[in-house]
């Protein structure tokens, strides 16, 4: 099946599965609920709530890692931005919830309309109460503070009992302060979505681990230049198999390193016996891999990401690197066969920061078909589209696979696009996971 058809049919489910709560009450309700003002806000308000707990159950699906969902959206990276924009819809949906279920009351009851918002002896609204701040809490962490990995998942661990209370308020609600039951089959269709999400929650914290046995490898070699790691590693049993292009989620066993486990791409070949991965010093995290030492075990789960020349139609691409997104296309130039003709453009601001530029140039002489153009910003501006079609010769039928900072893919991209590249002929690995 065509990667794309993939993707309408991945997200024509998810939005029929958003929606069902929306078709059982056109189906089941009384038909009631939009006859006046007062039934209609209220009807809204009761389905926002049932469609935002839905999505919120997707969310936790989504970040299962399971395979056959990464087939879908092309890629564990993609699947990381459907659980995003699945996440800031259900809050919209979750804090429209209360809204609509109060207005009935303004301006004629406001006291009626507090009890709504506000503590109260109804525990069944008070845990709604507590579930929306946590929510707003947990969100306003991701989007707008700047902690450290393993404290921002820690905190994003808290989402699983978020939704818990969620659960118990969308149960204990109907026999309080609402009124009537939405649908028949109300409580089927709760328990469906409360089991489903609470098992992915908990699929992913407690089992997960425990049901795939990760990897293990030790570190085989350590290269340190400057802000870089060259880290090799070695499989203690069988090693596992990937593609080039693809990344793994890492956990070092070493006492003066954090414990969680951390993605990165793999620049080594296809299934080589040695995994391969290269890290620059961005952070706190990365800086302290100046601790590793030889011999180190190493825990490796993935492979993970559809990343990889093979996967696209066209043969004759072009490659388009920034800074340390230069990783993942050192292990897919060592895998290139003749049939494939590959301009590879990797921009940094200066020589001394090129990664990986022997190996490179090594492949461009035993492959005639393989061209290497590192682009050095400070002398010889910033690389755009113009440039590429001048030493190209030509951008059109081609594929266009783009790894690198936020700015460089965004700019890029849209300069494509502006020259008449389908976007489905833009490829670009995201990276960001947070």
């Amino acid at each position: 099946m065509q990667k794309n058809t993939k993707k309408f049919l991945g997200w024509s489910v998810l939005i029929l599965i958003i929606l069902t709560p929306v078709l059982l009450w056109f189906l089941f309700g009384d038909g009631d609920g939009f006859t006046n003002y007062a039934d209609t806000v209220h009807s809204l308000g009761e389905l926002f709530g049932l469609v935002g707990m839905t999505i919120f159950a997707i969310t936790f699906v989504l970040s299962t890692r399971i395979s056959w969902i990464e087939d879908v959206f092309g890629g564990l990276d993609k699947v990381y931005i459907v659980h995003g924009l699945l996440g800031g819809t259900a809050l919209l949906f979750i804090l429209a919830h209360p809204i609509f279920l109060v207005l009935k009351f303004i301006p004629g009851n406001f006291p009626l309309a507090a009890s709504y918002l506000l503590p109260s002896s109804y525990w069944s609204v008070n845990l709604g109460i507590i579930a929306l701040f946590g929510i707003l809490g947990l969100i306003y962490i991701t989007l707008y503070t700047k902690i450290k990995y393993h404290k921002w998942k820690f905190t994003h661990e808290f989402l699983g009992l978020v939704f818990l209370i969620a659960v118990f308020h969308i149960f204990l609600v109907r026999g309080t302060v609402s009124q009537g039951i939405i649908f028949h089959g109300y409580y089927v269709y709760a328990t469906i979505v409360s089991v489903i999400g609470l098992w992915a929650f908990s699929y992913s914290l407690f089992l997960k681990n425990r049901k795939m046995k990760n990897a293990i490898y030790k570190i085989k070699n350590i290269i340190h230049k400057d802000d870089v790691f060259e880290i090799e590693m070695m499989p203690e049993h069988k090693p596992i198999e990937y593609h080039s292009g693809q990344f793994i989620f890492v956990r070092f066993y070493n006492e003066k390193l954090s414990e969680e486990p951390h993605p990165f791409s793999i620049s080594s070949k296809s299934n080589s016996e040695f995994i391969k991965i290269v890290v620059r010093k961005l952070g706190d995290f990365t800086s302290s891999l100046e601790h590793l030492k030889v011999g180190d075990k190493v825990s490796i789960e993935g492979p993970y990401g559809r990343f990889n020349f093979k996967n696209y139609s066209h043969k004759n691409q072009i490659w388009l690197a920034s800074g340390i997104g230069i990783v993942p296309f050192i292990g897919m130039a060592e895998d290139l066969s003749s049939e494939f003709q590959i301009d590879l453009y990797y921009v940094e601001k200066n020589e001394n920061k090129f990664i990986g530029n022997s190996t490179l140039r090594e492949i461009e002489k035993r492959n005639k078909n393989f061209k290497f153009i590192p682009w050095t910003s400070e002398k010889m501006n910033r690389l755009d589209v113009h440039k590429i079609k001048k030493l190209s010769r030509t951008i059109e039928n081609k594929e266009f696979l783009i790894c690198g900072s936020p700015g460089f893919k965004e700019e890029i991209t849209k300069q494509l696009i502006n020259e008449g590249v389908k976007k489905s002929n833009i490829h670009e690995e995201v990276f960001d996971f947070r």
